[in-house]
Formats: structure tokens, sequence, C-alpha cells
């Protein structure tokens, strides 16, 4: 019973994943994220939040590199010091 239930779980995830793609296929969305509405893009401020000093290089670094090249202001804010706690 328990792989039924893995496998139903399974399934469903699969099926919602394709139905989203499938949608998003059928019907593209205009995000208007940074974007003024006219069509053209408008230069922004851009706070990245991270919470370790070197996030922004092992997560963030294609965000960072498409909002720079498209002239947005990118500013990173590290929550901690980047000090590890030794005995």
């Amino acid at each position: 019973m328990e792989w039924f239930m893995i496998f139903a779980s399974v399934a469903v995830l699969w099926v919602a994943s394709l139905c989203k793609i499938l949608h998003a296929s059928f019907y593209p969305c205009r995000s208007s994220f940074l974007n003024n509405g006219a069509g053209s893009l408008q230069k922004r401020n851009v706070l990245l939040v991270i919470a370790h000093p070197d996030d922004e290089s092992m997560f963030f670094s294609p965000t960072i590199n498409q909002l720079t090249s498209r002239g947005h202001n990118v500013h990173i804010l590290c929550m901690s010091t980047g000090n590890m706690l030794t005995n």
C-alpha cells in the first residue's frame, strides 16, 4: 500500500507539472516584473537579500547577470557576517 501511495503521489505531481507546462506554452503570460508596461524596460534598483556571504555567487549569479545586462542596479544585502563559530 505504501508503494502505491508513493507512485500515486509521483503520478499526480507529474500530471500537474505537465499541465502547467502545456498551459504556459499555449497561454504565455506577460509578466510585469521590471517592465513599465509600455514594452520597454526601465532601469530599476533591485535588492537581493541573502543569508550567507557566498550565496549570491552559488545560487543567484544567473539572475544577477541577467539584471545587470539589462541595465538594472543590483544591490546585495547579506544578513550575516560570515563568521563561523568555532569551539
